[in-house]
């Protein structure tokens, strides 16, 4: 069904993690961006909904494919990688991309927070009651911190160095999206 030949795939790759550096899996966004092609082509031809009438609302929908191939928001450097363009344009293209298919990307981004979390338990915090999350990095953190100001739920992040990358998230939050209790 069209796809590149091994040449080509190894080139693209090659490409990708020339632009991203040692610091990003290029074999990974590679994948995920030529199965996402595929996807938004028959999503856009085959799927009932409007049909992208410009290049901002073309970009969005192969850039959620590949969110989702990647089961998190794709980020500004992959972005400017795939697309060839400025940080500023990728940026851009994110914050549409957050804006178009905000219930989906919210969903990827908490979900990619939480990969690899632990559950602290119980514990309250200043004024918010509810479960201690270890995150695995500074960058899920954040992440995690925005989605839930945006979602209204109450966090305290820990800054003791046992913790690490802590927040403890109030009930507000669905219990079944925390990590289980090891």
């Amino acid at each position: 069904m069209g796809a590149l030949d091994d040449a080509d795939t190894v080139r693209l790759k090659n490409v990708v993690l020339r632009r991203l550096g040692a610091g990003h899996d290029a074999q990974a966004l590679v994948d995920a961006y030529l199965t996402a092609a595929q996807r938004h082509a028959f999503a856009r031809t085959v799927e009932i909904g409007p049909v992208p009438t410009s290049l901002t609302v073309e970009r969005s929908g192969l850039l959620l494919e590949i969110s989702r191939e990647l089961g998190r928001v794709v980020d500004d450097a992959e972005i400017q990688a795939l697309f060839r363009v400025s940080r500023s344009q990728a940026r851009a293209m994110r914050t549409t991309l957050l804006a178009s298919y905000s219930d989906i990307t919210d969903d990827l981004t908490v979900y990619w927070a939480l990969k690899d979390a632990s559950n602290g338990g119980r514990k309250k915090v200043g004024d918010v009651n509810g479960t201690l999350v270890r995150l695995s990095s500074e960058q899920k953190l954040e992440a995690f911190l925005s989605q839930m100001e945006r979602l209204g739920v109450p966090t305290e992040t820990m800054t003791d160095s046992r913790s690490g990358w802590a927040v403890v998230v109030s009930d507000a939050f669905d219990r079944q999206r925390l990590p289980s209790r090891r």
